[in-house]
């Protein structure tokens, strides 16, 4: 037997160790030291290798790279080829690459319980890309284009849907019907005049429909993740080192690898390793005892971890239970889409969409400039969201949940929409409120606005009022959703039910 062969276990338990570690200082935020720290003083020169975790692209990353080379830098370049449209491309570039960094998480790591939870802070990128985009200056001629690429944009949000409410292919094919319409207006304007808007439009066509094919093809059933994956806070981590070593120059040495690896001339090269090795051959005896001479050796029914061991020994500790969530542990349902909070001056508008406690702690304050401004909150649980600033146009609270909406005064009025446990509250005066398709609703009516305020309700329960009586106390009553309806002379006639008197 010769000193290799007598060493090989002993290097074996050595790689493991230098795994452990690696994994040990990724988790931590310390850097593996790189080949070139750790053999200072080799006597050969170690030819310079691509880092391991370049290699580590999965499939659905591959196909990703090739449909952003296959459509998006197209589409880009389409829309630098338009005078008006300066810097658009390279922004959509960017929006599709946030895209990607996410897509690289995701194939490092297993799949979370909380995804939305989990991919928030990764799509802080993209969301500053889409405010670039939507900032931009354009002139007026370009309002079809920018609406068109909106649409699109839009369509990115494919990453955080999930069945059964929707997939992210079906999501996809409505964005790409949306900016179909913008487009369409386009090519009816420039048809015959320019090419250059005809290539604009098949560009964003070809785009959301290659993105389908991608979708449908790697992600069917919403984002995919790695199925023995590491967690995400490691797979951010690995996909940093994956960037950073793809963009190293072939001549440098390696950057730190990732955990669980460590490089081939570290395991097996010369240098570092090797003297370890023959500092362990000098402490062979002359009777040819090794250094693990003398270990103590574990006998089979010292072997706890033995199936037959544990069956026989009541004393060996049971494996802590994993607590299983009762139904009020369940996580809740996260909302589909970016959240946003931001003035949109085409329309007067304030848009308050996708918002919950976790991205807007609670509560959202509103400014209002001008009278003519009106809000929209859409998609929204568990905020409350104040208007200020004195009388805007009006307040819609469309498909919110346990949510509150407090404003001063109102041109028109209030619209309640497809929402649960909704809250409202004017200080001013608001002429009317409509409420439609809600359960649970709550009106606090200021004193001045008592004999003004009207309801219009439809397909609505649970409906209350509140308001100041003559003595200042508060009193709520409920609002009818029990009618009596009769025929008198050929009409219908109708009333309260006696439940409400």
């Amino acid at each position: 037997m010769t000193k290799s062969d007598e060493l090989d276990p002993l290097r074996g338990l050595l790689d493991s160790f230098s795994s452990r570690l690696a994994a040990l200082e990724a988790s931590v935020g310390i850097a593996p030291p790189t080949a070139a720290q750790s053999v200072p003083k080799s006597p050969a020169p170690v030819s310079p290798t691509k880092p391991a975790a370049a290699d580590n692209d999965s499939p659905a990353v591959l196909a990703y790279d090739a449909h952003v080379q296959k459509v998006v830098k197209p589409m880009a370049e389409s829309c630098d080829a338009l005078e008006g449209m300066k810097n658009m491309g390279d922004l959509l570039q960017e929006a599709w690459a946030g895209v990607r960094t996410i897509v690289v998480v995701a194939s490092f790591a297993k799949q979370p319980s909380d995804i939305p939870g989990e991919l928030q802070p990764h799509l802080a990128p993209l969301q500053k890309t889409l405010g670039d985009v939507r900032g931009l200056r354009l002139d007026r001629k370009y309002d079809n284009h920018c609406k068109a690429i909106m649409e699109m944009l839009g369509a990115l949000s494919w990453i955080m849907i999930r069945p059964p409410s929707s997939t992210p292919a079906s999501f996809v094919k409505e964005a790409n019907n949306s900016s179909l319409f913008w487009t369409n207006k386009i090519r009816k304007e420039f048809k015959g005049k320019d090419d250059k808007q005809i290539a604009f439009c098949d560009a964003v066509k070809t785009t959301l429909l290659d993105l389908v094919s991608y979708i449908i093809e790697h992600h069917k059933t919403g984002l995919t993740f790695k199925p023995h994956g590491v967690s995400m806070a490691e797979a951010a981590l690995l996909a940093q080192a994956t960037a950073e070593a793809k963009e190293a120059p072939a001549a440098e040495t390696k950057t730190p690898l990732s955990p669980g690896r460590r490089s081939s001339s570290v395991r097996g090269g010369s240098g570092g390793m090797n003297s370890l090795m023959d500092e362990l051959a000098k402490k062979r005896s002359s009777d040819g005892s090794s250094a693990a001479t003398g270990l103590k050796h574990v006998t089979r029914d010292q072997q706890t971890w033995r199936k037959e061991f544990k069956k026989t020994d009541d004393s060996a500790s049971a494996p802590p239970k994993v607590p299983t969530l009762t139904k009020k542990e369940e996580p809740k349902k996260k909302l589909a889409g970016l959240p946003i909070c931001e003035y949109q001056a085409r329309g007067h508008k304030w848009v308050v969409e996708n918002q919950t406690k976790e991205t807007a702690d609670g509560i959202i304050t509103i400014d209002v400039t001008d009278p003519k401004q009106q809000v929209y909150i859409y998609n929204c649980e568990g905020i409350t969201v104040q208007v200020k600033g004195g009388k805007c146009k009006s307040v819609i609270v469309d498909t919110c949940k346990k949510s509150n909406a407090v404003f001063d005064s109102l041109i028109s009025g209030c619209e309640v929409v497809n929402c649960q446990k909704i809250q409202v509250q004017v200080t001013g005066i608001c002429p009317t409120v409509s409420v439609d398709k809600t359960d649970g609703f709550l009106m606090y009516i200021s004193k001045e606005s008592l004999a003004t305020t009207s309801f219009v309700t439809c397909t609505s329960t649970e409906m209350n009022v509140s308001f100041p009586d003559d003595n200042g106390e508060q009193k709520e009553l409920p609002i009818p959703e029990q009618f009596v309806h009769k025929l008198v002379d050929g009409a219908v006639q109708s009333s309260v039910s006696d439940l409400y008197h």
